[in-house]
């Protein structure tokens, strides 16, 4: 495992950590999962001291078998950092659908954590992340690992085609950027297109799975998708966020209905397995679905 404080520094190695920090990161990233893991990983973090030592650097490390590039600043990937994994049902259940030669749209790529997963898994993945930062950190984490079957493409993904108006995000949690007004965050004007119309002109023949997480803008994705999943058929992980849709001008019912409407099956992840979804449990703000046509189910 490497490790970089920025561009120019030397690479140092897991030995030179701390005996003490050795032994927190091998609880992190080699034992199984357990419930409460990730409390006991950031109390060893402030208990330790790394998580303030770490703050303002960026770090390049091994996980899942890929290379990143990562800043502790940011929520999400400080989860990947010190936690050693991100959505670990979802990503699991994702990846089991992906065969060589699959087509994998990732739709809210940030970073690029299910393009790479998937694309390792050997899909050709369309990886559509509209902020130049989080592109520029998404097309660095491609570079690293070399991936070949991975477009990107900088671009929102909404029921328009043209410029659209973007609020950006803040450090702490780069993934929060989203086409909703969010007050107190910068505005910046980004590139807008649709599912429909991207497949459509790129005359693209094949998709088999689409991941979509974009703060609440869902709802415009599928409405520009209609034609695409009429005809593909794919299979997708959509977020299920009512405060962020809420923000967009929609709602959790317009998610679900529309879903619905679509003819597709919506479930959730749990420790029991694949269950039907009715309703968010109360203790949830937020989830993401597992979409399944209709046919899934009868076959």
């Amino acid at each position: 495992m490497r490790r970089i404080a920025n561009q120019n520094a030397l690479p140092y190695t897991f030995r030179t950590l701390s005996i003490v920090r050795q032994l927190a990161e091998i609880y992190a990233l080699r034992l199984p999962y357990h419930r409460g893991k990730w409390r006991v990983i950031e109390a060893f973090a402030l208990a330790l001291g790394y998580d303030k030592a770490d703050r303002g650097k960026t770090f390049e490390v091994e996980r899942n078998g890929l290379l990143w590039r990562l800043s502790p600043e940011c929520t999400l990937q400080r989860r990947l950092l010190y936690h050693g994994q991100l959505d670990l049902l979802d990503t699991s259940f994702v990846l089991a659908w992906i065969k060589p030669g699959s087509v994998f749209a990732d739709v809210g790529s940030y970073f690029g954590y299910y393009a790479l997963r998937a694309a390792a898994a050997g899909a050709k993945v369309f990886a559509f992340e509209p902020l130049p930062g989080n592109y520029d950190l998404l097309t660095e984490n491609i570079r690293l690992n070399e991936s070949k079957n991975i477009e990107t493409v900088p671009c929102a993904v909404s029921d328009q085609v043209g410029e659209v108006s973007f609020s950006a995000p803040p450090a702490g949690n780069r993934g929060m950027g989203a086409l909703a007004f969010r007050e107190g965050l910068r505005r910046v004007t980004v590139q807008s297109t649709t599912l429909d119309t991207f497949f459509k002109e790129r005359q693209i023949e094949r998709l088999d799975v689409i991941k979509i997480d974009v703060e609440g803008a869902e709802v415009s994705v599928l409405k520009g998708a209609k034609e695409t999943l009429a005809r593909f058929r794919p299979k997708m992980l959509v977020e299920y966020n009512p405060t962020c849709l809420n923000r967009c001008g929609t709602t959790g019912d317009d998610l679900l209905n529309l879903l619905r409407a679509a003819d597709y099956d919506l479930f959730m992840l749990t420790k029991r397995g694949l269950q039907p979804f009715k309703k968010p449990q109360s203790t949830e703000d937020y989830l993401n679905l597992i979409c399944l046509p209709a046919a899934e189910r009868k076959s």
